[in-house]
Parts: structure tokens; sequence; C-alpha cells
């Protein structure tokens, strides 16, 4: 670096810190920059709590199954107990397992899809759909004001601050009569403007990849294998970002307009990048793919058979059931035993099969609203960096599907796990809970293509935002 480059670089840390403003307003940002990453802590940490609580009381559950096989039953409270211990027609519907999808310890930082869709079921041999959808999946609230989380300081935040740091980067020295002493120094006015956008860069990047760091560290070890990829995807997420936000000040500032002009375009371009193109994005994604739960609302209703004591309906809910079942089809000859249970099991079963398809369909239309939008990321490299931190942090909506897949494996291996014993009318002892059904996630691994693109939009953007405004400039 030449002593002219670090001439201006050092009157440009003179300015800085003289400027009280700029200094509050970055001491402010890194304030909420801490709040932010305490606020996603606290909202995980509870997250984790209630998971730590739900798991014990399963414990709890189970516990108390197994101890009644053991000693004399002297109370009917102990009997009953047993009863729904050993004997599959109350088991099946009784025994409860939870199906948990723990947070990634970089989930506090990006709190993405885990405020909105539930991440822990309590599962039984009754409908899947029903379980499923019982409850409501959104928090309306929690849709309309969003998570102060860190990805929302960076993404949000970040900009504007870049914005009142540069916006008047060359109009000050033309309003303040300054100019003509710049212009016949022996470097040229774009060299001095390139130089202020780096120092702000170094500082305005440094302070996002401090309160980064703090984060990664703060949430999780990143000697971790499955922190050290995203911690490093992170970084470079935060600092292309910042390129891109930079690199179109750098744009704004080559048409040499007034700093009012400046501060009015980089202000709609923020409006445009993160309100209106996300907005209109919706919009399109929702006409064009229209997604309506009435249908889904009615597997929440409770049914059950018509008339529950008329054996001739118990046995052709039965058998139609076992026709779906080649494993259980034998065991019709014992369906006289039991007969009110096996039917009830039986008509959960088919509610299942029946609505499969209508729920298949609403699923494949969520994916298919997925991949269109993630078409169009490229509009608006905030809604790119968002959608790369909830990757990072495994808290976007691919990441719930998978868990809904997973869940609907898990809910077959219970209901085969019970119904084998009710339909061929074999009593639940105590060794069978050594091989009780668990719940496994599926391992995931990172989409290293996708993260890469989504770097590289970013990236090509800033990119050509810097080019035509250097060659804008130049050309001047």
């Amino acid at each position: 670096m030449n002593t002219i480059s670090k001439t201006i670089l050092k009157y440009e840390w003179k300015t800085f810190v003289r400027n009280r403003y700029q200094v509050v307003m970055l001491l402010a940002s890194f304030v909420f920059g801490l709040y932010a990453i305490y606020y996603g802590q606290s909202e995980i940490d509870a997250q984790r709590e209630t998971i730590v609580t739900i798991t014990d009381l399963e414990d709890v559950e189970f516990s108390s199954y197994r101890d009644s096989f053991k000693g004399a039953l002297e109370s009917s409270a102990q009997e009953q107990m047993h009863d729904i211990a050993s004997r599959p027609e109350f088991a099946w519907f009784r025994h409860g397992y939870h199906a948990i999808l723990p947070p990634h310890d970089y989930a506090a930082l990006a709190i993405g899809q885990r405020d909105l869709f539930r991440y822990y079921y309590r599962l039984t041999g009754m409908s899947l759909h029903y379980q499923l959808f019982e409850n409501e999946l959104a928090n309306p609230v929690n849709l309309l004001a969003g998570n102060f989380d860190l990805s929302f300081v960076l993404i949000y935040l970040f900009p504007l601050l870049i914005i009142v740091f540069c916006y008047s980067s060359f109009s000050a020295e033309k309003e303040n009569g300054t100019l003509p002493l710049l212009q016949v120094q022996s470097v040229s006015i774009g060299k001095i403007i390139l130089l202020r956008l780096l120092f702000y860069f170094t500082i305005i990047t440094g302070l996002a990849l401090l309160i980064s760091f703090i984060g990664l560290f703060a949430s999780g070890d990143l000697l971790d294998a499955e922190n050290r990829i995203p911690a490093i995807i992170w970084i470079l997420g935060v600092v292309t970002y910042c390129a891109f936000w930079f690199a179109l000040l750098f744009l704004i500032i080559s048409f040499r307009k007034s700093s009012a002009f400046n501060a009015m375009i980089a202000a709609g371009l923020w409006l445009l990048f993160l309100i209106v193109v996300p907005a209109l994005l919706n919009i399109i994604v929702t006409t064009k793919y229209p997604l309506s739960s009435t249908t889904l609302a009615g597997l929440t209703r409770r049914t059950g058979l018509e008339n529950e004591n008329d054996e001739n309906e118990s046995r052709e809910v039965i058998m139609e059931f076992l026709s779906h079942e080649p494993g259980l089809a034998a065991s019709d000859s014992l369906i006289h035993h039991n007969m009110p249970a096996k039917a009830y099991a039986a008509f959960t079963a088919l509610k299942d099969i029946n609505s499969n398809q209508e729920v298949t369909r609403y699923n494949l239309e969520v994916e298919k609203r997925s991949r269109w939008t993630k078409g169009f990321h490229w509009l608006s490299p905030s809604v790119n960096l968002q959608h790369l931190f909830a990757q990072v942090a495994k808290t976007d909506l691919e990441t719930f599907l998978q868990f809904q897949k997973a869940l609907t494996h898990f809910h077959g291996d219970i209901t085969d796990f019970y119904f084998e014993k009710l339909f061929w009318d074999h009593p639940i002892q105590l060794e069978d809970y050594s091989n009780l059904p668990s719940f496994k996630i599926p391992p995931t691994h990172s989409n290293l293509y996708g993260v890469g693109t989504s770097l590289a939009k970013s990236g090509v953007m800033a990119l050509i935002a810097f080019l035509v405004g250097f060659i804008k400039m130049k050309n001047q």
C-alpha cells in the first residue's frame, strides 16, 4: 500500500473516531447482535427443556408399565396399569412414543421454522394423520412479527448500517466544497471512494464477523464435526452479503448525485430486496400453487364406526384392513376375540390409508412451492441469505418435511408392533419392552452444491454491481 493510500485511510480513521454518532451506531449494532444471540438461545433452550420434560415423561410412563409385571397386583390401580401394559387391545392406543426433532447447535442463530412447525409429536397406534394435524402448525403472532435472532440482525439491520455510513462518501465532498481539492490530487476520486468503502467494509464486516463468531462459539463447539462446515458457510454468507451491499452503494455513488438522492435510492433498494420482493414472491406462489387445508381439517375430527355393536360391520372393517396387511391376513380366524378393539384399530388404519393420497398431494404442493420459490432467490440476496442461514441451522422447511416423512415410518413401526399382537391375540410380555419401536431421523448431509449456488448468487450480484459502478466511475 502506497503512502497516499495510507494517508487516506488514516484520515478516514480520524474522521470516524471523531464522529460520535457513527461510534454509537456501531456499539448499538453490537448490543443488538448480543441481544439477538441471547434471544435465540433463550428460545432454543426453552425447546430443549421441553424435550427433556417430555422424554422424562415417556421414561416414567414405560417404567410404570415394566414395573407392573413385577410383584403382586394388590390394588385395582395396579391391575389397570398391568392391563394397559400387557393387553394389546389397550396398549395400542395408550402407549405414547415421542418423536423429536432436536435443534441443531446453530438453530439459536437462525430460528427459521422451529417456532412455526412442531418439533415433537406424541404418537400412538391411532390414526397418524389425526395426530399430525390435530394442532395448528403455525403461530399467527410469530408469523407476523418474526424473531429477533442473529440472522435478523445481519440481514435486516446491517444493510441499513452500511447505507448510513457510506451513502455520502462522494456527495458530502461536493456539498461541502472540498471536491475541487480532491480532484487536483495525484490519486483519482474513484480510488479515494474505493478506499473509503474498503475502510468501512473492514469495520462493518469485521463487526458482523465478530458478532457471528460470538454466536457460533456460544451456540456450539466449532471443532465438532457437525458444526465445522455450517460455521464456515455462515461466515462466507456474512462476508458475501456485506460485500453485495457495499458494491451496491458503490454503484449508487458512481452516479455522483446528491446525498439525498443516494439515501433515497439506497433505502428504496433495501425495501425492494427485504420487503417488496419477498412479498411479491409470496403472492405469486400463493396464486400459482394455491393450498387449501380444508380437506386436512377433516382428518382432525375424531370418528369411529357407525355402530360399534354391529358384528357384521366390525367384521367388514377388519377384513378390509387385513386385505392391506398380508402379514396379518391369516389372523382372520381369531376375528371374534377382541372384535371391538380390532375393529377400531382397523378403522383408524383404514382412515390413514384412505386419506393418504390427499395428504401426499398436499405435501407435494408444499414442496412445489418451496422449489419454485428457491428458483427466484437470486432476485433478492436477503432472501437468499435467509434461506442459507436456515439450511445451516437446519431450521428450513426441507428439514421439517424430512421430519414428517420420518414420522410416517415411525408410526408404521408402532402399528406393526402392536397390531401384530392385537390381531394374533398375543399378550405383551416384559421382554417385549426391550424391543419397543424407537424414532430415528435419517442422517442428512449438507447440500454443498446448493450452498455453493446460494453463495455464488450473492457473489455474482455483488461483482456485477461493483463492475458497473467501477466502469461508470472511471468513465466520469
